[in-house]
């Protein structure tokens, strides 16, 4: 699906969950943002952002990761680990892509502005503060484990 991104009332996202090659630890940036719609954004959270104008959620992930953490992402190497996406009540609509990749864990990491740090971290350590719920990023996590294993053709 190509993007529309913001566009009025709507949003479109897409974000990959980084985890070493093992995928025994997930790769998550410390974010520090102005506030959005009264709400301040502070946490640790996954590499993406906006998906822009004639791009897909997978094109997006590949731009966000070089833009914020200097990786350059394969699109076949994402595996898709789910949606999230507004309620059909509410008054401003939005859908967030998720996908998930694994890296070796000394991949050099190089920061852009919106982070102040990085940590990768095993599924007992999630730390506190986390953008998305630790339910989430488990059920991601779990997904990606499956989709590792699954036979390739």
């Amino acid at each position: 699906m190509a993007g529309k991104g913001k566009t009025g009332k709507e949003h479109f996202g897409a974000y990959v969950c980084v985890f070493n090659r093992d995928f025994s630890e997930i790769l998550l940036l410390w974010r520090e943002k102005e506030e959005r719609e009264g709400i301040e954004i502070k946490g640790w959270g996954n590499v993406g952002g906006t998906v822009e104008s004639g791009e897909t959620a997978v094109q997006a992930c590949v731009r966000e990761a070089k833009e914020e953490t200097g990786i350059a992402l394969k699109p076949d190497s994402l595996v898709s680990v789910g949606i999230k996406k507004a309620l059909e009540t509410s008054p401003r609509k939005w859908m967030i892509y998720f996908y998930a990749v694994s890296i070796d864990k000394d991949t050099d990491i190089k920061l852009n502005r919106e982070s102040r740090g990085y940590g990768w971290f095993g599924k007992d350590e999630l730390p506190e503060r986390t953008l998305d719920t630790k339910d989430d990023i488990l059920g991601w996590w779990m997904l990606a484990e499956k989709a590792s294993h699954a036979p390739h053709t």
